[in-house]
């Protein structure tokens, strides 16, 4: 298997091989063969030059899920401009600190985009505009009907392997989103290796439950589809729930499926759901996005036994699947993210800053898929990539046999009379209990040890005793980790545009909560 020129080449092999007419990707009963999309995204990368756009340009996608979609980042991919893609589910501030910080000059959105941009004070160059929504004010507005309709030069020449194809922006877990930049090299090479590590091929119907405005969502098996003749159907943004998942599930006839934590808590409250899945074609799931618990992998396969329930981890910064930890490894170790895909190599940073092979520390990766650096951030650049590996921030154990398991973030990790405290090692715990729904520990000051561990606990019932969660973690934590304090509450856990946990905000307020003494 050989890379492709660019990110659209990809497509136009697809559409020219022995499965180009074959349905590609499908949306709310369309669907559209390889050669149509590849023949649409030529056309909108026709318009945009026409419409001045150039290679190298930065143009900023606030689209939902849909077919116009893929043929806008493909079409930019012809074109060799840059792709910006701007979470649908950010506000105006946010789109704007997007907007500025990548230099985009121009934009394509659709009613999605519409709520939020029509005030939106940045200024851009063109605004391609899908439907019928207003745009930002003093920009030249082309409908994207007609764009799709252009030609590019005859002498176009498109843009080669090194060259910039997209920025992905952080979820800002830790501060304002920075952007990580992708080459058309590094994307292939993300595809290539999901293609082998997964064992992708012609035959896969997979569903596109993720934004694609974020990195899973066209990242996670769309682009590796494409590149084998495989088939994606696309969820239209917003609203999933279980029923409606497993409604369209049945209906297209879908093998592989990437469902987040949150959604197989559901599911696997819902026997009559999994009962369904099991007379359905569905024959694996991928989860991620954050740990999940024991309990909630056991309850998924002893409802589906014949869906093979993988665990994955990922970073924006790529590959978006970096490990997975398949489904005939889940009950042999618990609690791990799996092992590297085969065009990753892992390592850890431990507490001496020592890189090593086996053991605690920071996660390390080196891989082709990586993205090359932060945008005009060259000193966050040189700090990420420090000795040739890609520091992801990500507190792990690392065993002999590769398996990572992850422990916190490098910023969550509390030190409590000079003792390493993880987070997560305690979380698992409460996280078991009857009546968690879910739960967070966070590390407040503390005037004898530095800081001290707070469990943070969501719980819908009213009679929760808190001695349950001293018990357990007394019967299973050494007494240097148990939470000295233990906080319930009604409301969720704050969390990002990408459903990812905000420890930074859930931490103040922890604090708060014990200096005035509400916990107990």
């Amino acid at each position: 298997m050989t890379l492709a020129r660019n990110v659209f080449g990809v497509l136009d092999r697809s559409a020219e091989a022995s499965y180009g007419d074959r349905p590609a990707f499908g949306f709310e009963g369309e669907t559209r063969t390889f050669a149509e999309v590849r023949d649409a995204a030529l056309g909108f990368a026709g318009g945009l030059h026409e419409l001045g756009v150039r290679p190298g340009d930065k143009v900023a996608v606030m689209v939902g899920n849909r077919l116009e979609w893929l043929e806008t980042v493909f079409g930019l991919a012809a074109l060799g401009a840059v792709c910006v893609p701007v979470n649908v589910l950010l506000t105006g501030p946010e789109i704007a600190h997007v907007c500025r910080d990548s230099g985009a000059r121009h934009l394509v959105m659709d009613e999605v985009a519409g709520r939020s941009v029509a005030a939106l004070d940045v200024d851009f160059d063109t605004v391609v505009v899908l439907g019928d929504v207003a745009a930002p004010p003093g920009a030249r507005t082309a409908a994207y009907d007609d764009v799709v309709r252009g030609t590019l030069p005859a002498d176009h020449v498109g843009p080669a392997l090194d060259d910039v194809f997209i920025l992905y922006y952080s979820s800002g877990t830790t501060g304002l989103p920075k952007a990580a930049v992708h080459t058309h090299n590094g994307v292939l090479w993300n595809a290539m290796g999901q293609i082998q590590g997964l064992s992708l091929t012609s035959q896969v119907r997979y569903a596109v439950i993720p934004s694609f405005s974020w990195a899973a969502g066209f990242h996670n098996l769309v682009l590796s589809l494409v590149w084998v003749g495989g088939y994606s159907e696309i969820r239209r943004t917003g609203g999933a729930t279980m029923d409606s998942i497993v409604d369209g599930l049945e209906r297209d006839r879908i093998t592989h499926v990437m469902l987040v934590p949150s959604l197989l808590r559901e599911l696997v409250g819902r026997p009559d759901l999994m009962e369904r899945l099991s007379a359905s074609t569905l024959e694996w799931i991928v989860t991620g996005a954050e740990p999940v618990p024991r309990s909630v992998i056991e309850g998924v396969c002893r409802g589906i036994p014949d869906v093979d329930v993988c665990q994955g981890y990922g970073l924006s910064e790529f590959p978006t699947i970096t490990t997975v930890l398949m489904a005939d490894e889940v009950f042999d170790h618990e609690g791990s993210a799996g092992r590297a895909l085969p065009h990753t190599d892992l390592a850890i940073r431990d507490a001496d800053g020592a890189i090593r092979r086996t053991g605690t520390g920071e996660l390390l990766v080196r891989s082709l898929a990586t993205m090359i650096g932060y945008h005009e951030r060259p000193e966050q650049t040189a700090e990420a990539f420090r000795d040739g590996w890609l520091h992801t921030g990500d507190l792990v154990e690392l065993d002999a046999d590769g398996f990572i398991t992850i422990v916190g973030r490098t910023k969550d990790m509390i030190i409590s009379g000079g003792l390493n405290v993880y987070p997560k090692e305690i979380e698992d715990v409460i996280n078991r209990l009857p009546g968690v729904v879910e739960a967070a520990v966070v590390g407040v000051p503390h005037e004898r040890f530095g800081e001290t561990a707070v469990a943070v606990i969501v719980t819908d019932d009213p009679d929760f005793d808190v001695a349950v969660v001293e018990a357990a973690c007394a019967e299973q934590l050494a007494s240097y980790k148990r939470p000295r304090i233990t906080i319930t509450r009604a409301e969720p856990l704050p969390r990002n545009a990408n459903a990812k946990l905000l420890k930074r905000e859930l931490r103040p307020w922890a604090e708060q909560q014990v200096s005035e003494g509400a916990a107990r």
